[in-house]
């Protein structure tokens, strides 16, 4: 980027005039009391203002050359102003400017700030002057193939379900590259649409310039005298859609009005349900139920409790006469060999006790077989303290035992267990 003003032709006339309009008397002085304005005229854009009329040369630059673009420039120092061309307004002027916008030095200003100060200003003017001379054309075009476009220029890719339809459809995607060659039957372009002032689009050339490039006008044109032949196929396309989104929109309003109908048939139903239950007689007559249920729930309970201890009591009897009343001779040796007392139904206090003893001397009055794995049963029940029935038979001794098992042996030494050697029986 040039800051300063070179020894050129034009560039030497120019440093002249400056020093001449100035209040210094040399250029390094001088170029220090001038400024930038920010005004910038084309001369495609229209009238010419009177800034520029006001000079003596309003198609040159103050150094006499030729110019289209006029940049305003002023001194500081005496209020002159004149004009000078896009070679003319160095970037000093612009810096000085750029600097008193933002508050900074002149040395704080950037290469890239003074390019984009002279693009925006450029660019508005390119662009104010191609709206005014092809504007119309264009909006009279566009508008005419906006929606076409964005019905040809696509791509077709997967079905997707289309909600308002209630169908699936191929989806169709803006085609934001152009393939083939111009005007050709392969001719695949880029969707206008997209390359102007799509809002997904960050680099549409509406915002990055304000005005189409020749290839977006030339693909314009294009579609335009193609859309006599397409528009048919379009406009009968979007009027199957429109009828197709009215019978479905219709279809789904009968089913939401017939649904909340429906809602409101069971709303009021459930309601004089609740009534009808809620009735006074009805309440007492659900208690009553409820109540009789209770007492037949209660007889069935206490039924089954009577007939569980029946069971249990039969089982003891059968139990106590099979098995603890009786006297085998294989038993007292095998309880003598593991060195218990002969174990009788006294040492039993409940039904579980007397399953656990029985089924001992079930096996202990084989002459065969393994009775060792049942002694830890035993060993639960024995190391408890004496039964009542035990305790009332020591008191007839005078003795007293911490548990069942050295009640049963005061009892086996006392004698009290002869009368089972007259009650011999084998067990199977």
């Amino acid at each position: 980027m040039r800051r300063q003003l070179g020894e050129g032709r034009w560039d030497k006339i120019l440093i002249r005039k400056m020093t001449e309009l100035s209040v210094a008397d040399n250029y390094d002085d001088a170029k220090e009391e001038w400024i930038a304005t920010g005004d910038v005229w084309w001369n495609g854009n229209g009238d010419m203002p009177s800034w520029v009329l006001q000079t003596n040369h309003p198609s040159k630059c103050l150094c006499g050359h030729p110019i289209v673009y006029h940049f305003r420039i002023r001194n500081t120092q005496n209020g002159i102003e004149e004009v000078v061309g896009s070679d003319h307004i160095n970037s000093y002027l612009i810096m000085r400017q750029i600097a008193e916008e933002k508050g900074v030095t002149i040395g704080e200003v950037t290469d890239e700030q003074v390019a984009e100060w002279i693009k925006v200003r450029v660019g508005s003017m390119k662009a104010e002057a191609w709206w005014s001379e092809n504007g119309d054309s264009f909006k009279l075009m566009f508008d005419k193939v906006k929606e076409l476009d964005c019905w040809y220029n696509t791509h077709k890719k997967e079905y997707v379900h289309v909600y308002d339809l209630n169908r699936y459809e191929q989806k169709r995607v803006i085609r934001k590259k152009g393939k083939g060659t111009f005007a050709t039957p392969s001719y695949k372009m880029a969707s206008i649409v997209w390359r102007w002032n799509h809002p997904d689009n960050p680099k549409n050339q509406l915002r990055v310039h304000g005005y189409p490039n020749d290839n977006l006008m030339r693909d314009l044109a294009y579609l335009y005298v193609m859309s006599e032949s397409l528009l048919p196929s379009f406009n009968e396309w979007k009027k199957e859609r429109a009828e197709r989104r009215e019978y479905i929109a219709e279809r789904r309003e009968k089913a939401r009005i017939a649904h909340e109908q429906q809602q409101e048939r069971r709303r009021k139903a459930q309601e004089e349900r609740e009534r009808i239950w809620n009735l006074p007689e009805n309440v007492e007559k659900r208690r009553l139920e409820q109540e009789e249920r209770e007492r037949l729930q209660e007889e069935r309970r206490q039924q089954a409790e009577k007939e569980r201890l029946e069971r249990i009591e039969r089982e003891k009897t059968r139990n106590q006469e099979t098995m603890l009343v009786s006297f085998n001779e294989e038993y007292e040796n095998n309880c003598h060999f593991l060195g218990l007392p002969v174990l009788t139904d006294n040492v039993c206090e409940s039904y579980m006790d007397y399953r656990e003893v029985a089924t001992f001397k079930r096996k202990a009055s084989l002459k065969v077989g393994n009775y060792s794995g049942y002694l830890h049963g035993l060993k639960n029940i024995l190391t408890q303290e004496p039964t009542e029935k035990q305790k009332q038979l020591l008191l007839k001794y005078n003795a007293v035992a911490e548990n069942r098992l050295e009640a049963e042996r005061i009892l086996e030494e006392e004698g009290e267990y002869e009368r089972f050697r007259n009650n011999t029986r084998d067990f199977k």
